[in-house]
Order: structure tokens, then C-alpha cells, then sequence
């Protein structure tokens, strides 16, 4: 290696070598992603100057459309690991780097090539296992002369040895150009350069599917809480609704293997998931089967579907008939198993291109945050893993028309909600990125020949907004981040405001008072901490966290000291305190079902409160009643139920709506408060305790609200609204 392709620049108490591209600071390594050390770099060899955003950009995402926010996402990120005032904003043009930079020159830095009249040798760097050194590090030398050139005797004559190196030469030509011609006629990887294009502007699509041939997107828009499917021609732009929108939710859309149908699965509030297929270019939707929940996978023969079903404690890979007949279960784990399917919900299998399995994305042991794809024999249901990797979590899964490889959609970080698209060749390679920027990546489907793939491309956003009780039609923005409160708020009893925020790919828990005070940060670098709960008293704060790998209850004091970890099951949600404050009630997903329990403030083994299906437990302001989601039997429709602490039977008031967030008590106890989601969305909804029909309270625009709370003193209410964009992205391999 030469010094035009190792470079060490030093600048303050850092170094960066271009070659590693790892940032050392006094020895230690400092850990940076590697968009953000490219930025970093483009900064220092501009030399002082300025870096015009367009030219970043175009330089670290040259085959991808990425908004202006990654790269700010990267500026911050160096100037956090940096400190001081190394990067300097330009306004409306970009940034420079300020502060003086040296290139190392000495002799420890550079690579030496020795040459010699009668053999040669080459400097090479070793990839190794071990971690990288600090740049200092000198250069192995290997003798690369070829063994029979060293058993040649002394040369004797000038001529003899210059005969010979021609001839060696020519060897060499020979082999030279046999390895490029082969390496130009290598197939290419799939996906190795991409162009992203938007396909849809709504900012409403939530599901989409691409037909085999790639000459049609079929997409679900979502719009005032009702559904509908719709198909668009990819030459022409013609598009033609094929599913009218109603009330429901739709899981996702498949293509038959010929592209003459699609199948798709419908859930309506509180009933089972329905199975149907309608003609791709229109025509009545027919029912299939009942209690699906995914969307269906072919065998190769497009003569039988998988899908997966839950039930309490269990998930199932079935395979029917594509006719919707002949169903059997193929495998079942149940949530003690140490493989378990179908981890994060409604997502789908994918049946291989050979027919022989189904992959799945499951978890791999205890840990919730631990997954990976496991290949299930379409056979007998025994299991193999197929990727090296895990993650936190994945998401949908798809398998290229080839085998080559899979596409799925993953969780990077346990700090994150969001997901990038990977592919993952089969049966061996590294898995790879195909996106790398700050947008979440939903659904996924791909041609046969591998060229085009579609995803959801969506983005949350919220502030906080705070409207006095005696006038709620004048409300006024309390936050400005635009990611607060989208997991959750909860009062204190002076009357400061408990939030969680997005800021710097973390999400935490934040405190602000109604006057304007800078807000406050309680935790940090401590996993992805969610729906806060502030005790009676004020003095505690108990919120749901993944800081250990999984979702626990943990306590804090108000000032974000003293963590505690509370619970310790499987999967642990939304808790709320008993009147005294001494305990929370909470709920748990067991591997019997999801159940309440109760655990002290200080910790230790929580009481199961009850036997059938419940969650979302909430206690009356009065401390005499609890309110939370309740199913009675697994084909039950979820209701509403009013449980008294003291002991009897529950009551039922309603079917439990389709809303966002948590329910909430009226601060007088007189109804059930909800966000609502499909009907009336925007606005909160009073179910009366009585079991008559549900009253909207609000009247505001009809953008989501996430999360919502009363002041203690009932005076204010506090409310966390925004949006949810999502559009169809068309995903075209360049070098197809």
C-alpha cells in the first residue's frame, strides 16, 4: 500500500485514517457510523473550505434520494462526538470545517514497497479479527516471489535473465487479463446500486405490493380512519380503486404468481382477520378463510398459501390450499420456546423459491430484542437458521424469484423503532444494507427478475399542544421538536408535563412546565423508554424500557436519578398506580396470554390480578375502579371493562375502540376517555360509564393525536398531535 491510499490527518486531540476510517481520539477509538466519518471527511480535505449541502449529499448517497435531515443527522452526530467548534454552518449553503488539520508525514505512518533485482515483495494489510490499532502501525511484509523462481540456479548470462523475466511477463499478461474478463462477467449482487423513486404523494399509503411482471403496484390508502385497495399501471399512471375504503384494517397485499389476483387480509374492530382474493383489475372481493393474521405467502406452484395465526401463547405457520381448503398446521412455538414465531405481530412468512421451506422471522432466545430468520421445512415444520446476523427486530421478509438471497426489512438499534432494508444472500454471504437514512421502511415485495422492489416509506411527527378544560377549541403549542410526545405524556401533581422525545436517534423522557421553561432531560443513552406514568405523590416516574433487551417496567425519581428496574417478564407494558401510590398495576404477556399483574414500587415478585385476557389497565381517579381492555375467550370481541380493586366482577361498558395511545379517566371519573382512530380521528371521545354510545368531546382537525392527559387539578389538557406520511417507494436496481 502506498500513501495515496492511506492518509492520517490529525487535527486537536484526534487522528483519522482515511484507510480504517475510524476516529481516534488520544488512543482510544471513538465509535462513529460510517456516513457520519465520510462527512468528516469530505470536511477536512475540502481544506477550510466551504462544502456546499448539495455536493455532502450527492458525495455520501450518490445512487439513493435522501432528504436534507440525514445529513443534519450526521453534522450532529460529529459535533456531539467532537465537542468544541470544529464544524461551522454556513447559512443556506453548508458547512466547513474550522479547525487546523496536519497530514502525518513520518516514517511510522507510511508504507513501505521494497524492490529488489532478483525477487520482489509487497506490502499488504491483514484483515483480522482483532481490533483496529491507533494509525501507527507499520506494514507487514510477505515474499510473494513464485516458489519456482526461487529453485532456479544463479543466472549465468545477461541474456538469460532477461529471457526470463519476458517470460514471466507474459505469464503474467496471460493470467492478468483471464481474471478481468472474468471479473467483468461476474453477476452482479442484487441491489448493489439503487435509485429510490417516490410513488405515491398522498402521504396516506400504509400497505403496497408489486405484480410478478413489475407492470403493476397495487397500495392500500388510508384515509379518515377507513381503508381501501387500489392498483396503478407503472407505464401509463392509470389507476383503478379495486376494494371501496371502509372501516378496517388491512395487514398487507399479495400477488398470485401469475398477477391475476390479489390477496389481502381485513380486520375489522374486534373481529378475527379475514382472508380475501379480488381480480387484479377489479371485481368483487371473495372471502377465503376466517382468522388470519398475515398476509399469505405462495409455494412456487402457486398451488397452496402460508400465513401465520396466533393464539394465547402460541403462533403457528398454516398452510392451506390456495383455494382457502385443506388447511393443517405446519409448526407451532409457543412463547417459553426458545425459537419463537412470528415475534413483532402481523407479518407474513415467505415460502422459498424451490418449495423446500418457509422462511420466518422469529426470536431466538429469551430476549425479545434478539431475532432472526429462521427456514421452516414446507414438509415436517423442522427448523434451521438461515442468517448469521440477528437484530433487535425485523420486519417483512421476501425471497428473491432466484433463491440468491432474501430482502427483509429490520430494526437496527434497540433505541429505534424504525427500519432499514437489508439483503441477505443465501446460503452464505454478509448481509448488506440497501437503505441508509433517517426514514422508517415498511412492507416489502419484489419482482420476479429482481430488478424493482416497493416499500412504505413513512415518517411520525408530533408536538404537544395545551388547552385550558373551560376552553378546548383554543389550544397552543407547547413542544417544537416535532417528535414529542409520540409514546406517551403524563402530569406531575404541580403541574409540570412528563414526555417522551426523538431527538438524536434515542428516545427519552423529558419534563417542562407551562410557562416556558427550557425543558429537561431524565434519561439518556439508556435504551427506548416509552409511556411514562408519574406517581400520585409526584416524588416517581414508572415507564416501560428495553435498556437491558428487553420491555421492563422501570422507576426513576422525578429528577431522572436512581433507576429501578421494576418487572422482569416477557413482555411488559402499560402500567398505572394504585391510589396510595405504593404499587402499579401493569400488564404482561405471558406464555399463557397477556394478563394484569401488580407489583410494589420498590420492586419484587408482582401479583397476578387477573385470569382472562387483559390490558391497558387504568385506575379511576378515585382509586375504586379500574378500567382496561378485556377478551373473554380468544374469539371474543374486546371490550371495555370496569374492574373493582376491592374485589368482584367486571362490568362491561363497550367494545374497546379503535384508537390511539391509552385510554384515559375523565379527571371527574364520569367516562372513559380515547383517541380515536378510524371514526372522528383527530379528536378525543367520552365513553359514558353507563354503557350509552360514545360522545366526542374535541372538535379539532383530523390529525392523529398519539398521546393525551388531564392536569391533576383537571384545569388543562395536554395532547400530543401530528401526522403520519407514508407513500410508496419504487426501489430499481441500476445494475439489472
Amino acid at each position: 500500500m502506498s500513501k495515496q491510499n492511506k492518509r492520517i490527518f490529525e487535527f486537536g486531540p484526534f487522528s483519522i485514517d482515511t484507510l480504517n476510517r475510524q476516529l481516534w481520539r488520544e488512543g482510544e477509538v471513538v465509535p462513529l457510523k460510517a456516513k457520519a466519518v465520510d462527512t468528516l471527511l469530505l470536511l477536512i480535505e475540502s481544506q477550510g473550505d466551504v462544502v456546499e449541502k448539495d455536493d455532502l449529499i450527492r458525495a455520501l448517497w450518490p445512487d439513493s434520494f435522501v432528504e436534507e435531515a440525514n445529513l443534519t443527522q450526521n453534522i450532529y452526530t460529529l459535533r456531539k462526538a467532537l465537542g468544541g467548534d470544529y464544524i461551522e454552518t454556513i447559512p443556506r449553503r453548508g458547512y466547513r470545517f474550522r479547525a487546523p488539520v496536519k497530514e502525518a508525514r513520518n516514517g511510522a505512518h507510511e508504507v513501505i514497497v521494497i524492490q529488489e533485482r532478483t525477487r520482489t515483495s509487497v506490502s499488504y494489510e491483514v484483515d483480522t479479527d482483532e481490533p483496529a490499532q491507533p494509525p501507527a502501525i507499520a506494514a507487514q511484509v510477505i515474499d510473494v516471489t513464485p516458489s519456482a523462481l526461487r529453485q532456479l540456479p544463479p543466472a549465468q548470462t545477461q541474456g538469460t535473465r532477461r529471457w526470463l523475466w519476458i517470460g514471466v511477463g507474459l505469464a503474467l499478461i496471460v493470467v492478468g487479463g483471464i481474471a478481468i474478463v472474468l471479473w467483468l462477467r461476474r453477476p452482479s449482487a442484487p441491489f448493489e446500486s439503487v435509485k429510490l423513486t417516490k410513488f405515491t404523494t398522498t402521504g396516506k399509503a400504509v400497505k403496497a405490493a408489486i405484480s410478478p411482471d413489475g407492470k403493476y403496484v397495487s397500495y392500500v390508502l388510508s384515509v379518515s380512519g377507513q381503508q381501501g385497495v387500489w392498483l396503478r399501471q407503472i407505464a401509463t399512471g392509470k389507476e383503478l380503486q379495486i376494494v371501496a375504503p371502509f372501516r378496517t384494517d388491512i395487514y398487507g397485499l399479495t400477488f398470485t404468481h401469475d398477477g391475476n389476483y390479489i390477496f389481502y387480509v381485513s380486520q375489522e374492530q374486534n373481529h378475527l382477520g379475514m382472508l380475501y382474493q379480488v381480480p387484479s383489475l377489479g371485481g368483487p372481493p371473495d372471502k377465503l378463510m376466517e382468522d388470519v393474521d398475515s398476509p399469505v405467502t405462495f409455494s412456487p406452484d402457486g398451488k397452496q398459501m402460508a400465513f401465520i395465526r396466533f393464539a394465547p401463547g402460541l403462533a403457528s405457520i398454516v398452510i392451506a390450499n390456495a383455494d382457502g381448503t385443506g388447511e393443517r398446521v405446519l409448526v407451532t412455538t409457543r412463547g417459553t420456546d426458545a425459537v419463537r414465531i412470528g415475534p413483532n405481530g402481523v407479518l407474513p412468512p415467505s415460502w422459498s423459491p424451490d418449495g423446500s421451506v418457509i422462511a420466518c422471522p422469529v426470536s431466538i432466545n429469551s430476549n425479545q430484542w434478539n431475532q432472526a430468520i429462521y427456514a421452516f421445512d414446507a414438509k415436517n415444520g423442522s427448523s434451521k437458521r438461515m442468517t448469521m446476523n440477528d437484530w433487535p427486530a425485523l420486519g417483512r421478509v421476501e425471497w428473491l424469484r432466484d433463491g440468491s438471497g432474501i430482502l427483509l426489512t429490520v430494526t437496527e438499534s434497540q433505541n429505534s423503532a424504525e427500519q432499514q432494508i437489508w439483503f441477505v444472500p443465501y446460503p452464505t454471504g454478509e448481509a448488506r444494507r440497501l437503505t441508509n437514512d433517517l426514514s422508517d421502511y415498511r412492507d416489502l415485495s419484489v419482482t420476479a427478475d429482481a430488478r424493482t422492489l416497493v416499500t412504505i416509506q413513512s415518517e411520525k411527527k408530533a408536538n404537544i399542544w395545551v388547552a385550558a378544560t373551560s376552553d378546548l377549541e383554543h389550544p397552543k403549542q407547547l413542544t417544537t421538536t416535532s417528535y414529542d410526545g409520540l409514546n406517551g405524556l403524563s402530569w406531575t401533581p404541580d403541574g409540570r408535563l412528563v414526555y417522551t422525545s426523538w431527538i438524536s436517534g434515542e428516545q427519552n423522557l423529558w419534563i417542562t412546565d407551562l410557562n416556558g421553561g427550557a425543558p429537561r432531560q431524565l434519561t439518556s443513552h439508556a435504551g427506548f423508554n416509552e409511556l411514562p406514568v408519574v406517581s400520585p405523590n409526584g416524588n416517581y416516574l414508572v415507564f416501560l424500557s428495553n435498556r437491558n433487551g428487553r420491555e421492563h417496567l422501570w422507576r426513576i425519581d422525578i429528577e431522572g436519578k436512581h433507576p429501578l428496574e421494576l418487572t422482569h417478564g416477557i413482555s411488559d407494558r402499560q402500567a398505572t398506580f394504585t391510589a396510595n401510590g405504593q404499587s402499579a398495576i401493569f400488564g404482561s404477556r405471558t406464555a399463557n396470554g397477556a394478563f394484569l399483574f401488580q407489583v410494589s414500587i420498590d420492586g419484587g415478585e408482582p401479583v397476578r390480578l387477573t385470569d382472562k385476557t387483559t390490558f391497558d389497565p387504568n385506575v379511576s381517579p378515585d382509586g375504586k375502579l379500574m378500567a382496561c381492555g378485556f377478551r373473554a375467550a380468544p374469539a371474543a370481541i374486546n371490550k371495555i371493562a370496569l374492574i373493582p380493586l376491592g374485589g368482584g366482577e367486571p362490568k362491561f361498558i363497550s367494545d374497546f375502540p379503535a384508537c390511539y395511545g391509552r385510554l384515559s379517566w375523565m379527571p371527574d371519573g364520569s367516562g372513559i376517555a380515547y383517541a380515536a382512530r378510524q371514526e372522528g380521528v383527530g379528536n378525543i371521545w367520552i365513553q359514558p360509564l353507563d354503557g350509552g354510545p360514545a360522545k366526542q368531546l374535541t372538535h379539532w382537525a383530523a390529525t392523529p393525536i398519539f398521546s393525551f392527559g388531564w392536569s391533576r387539578d383537571g384545569k388543562w389538557l395536554a395532547y400530543a398531535s401530528g401526522s403520519i406520511t407514508s407513500d410508496v417507494v419504487l426501489i430499481t436496481d441500476q445494475k439489472r
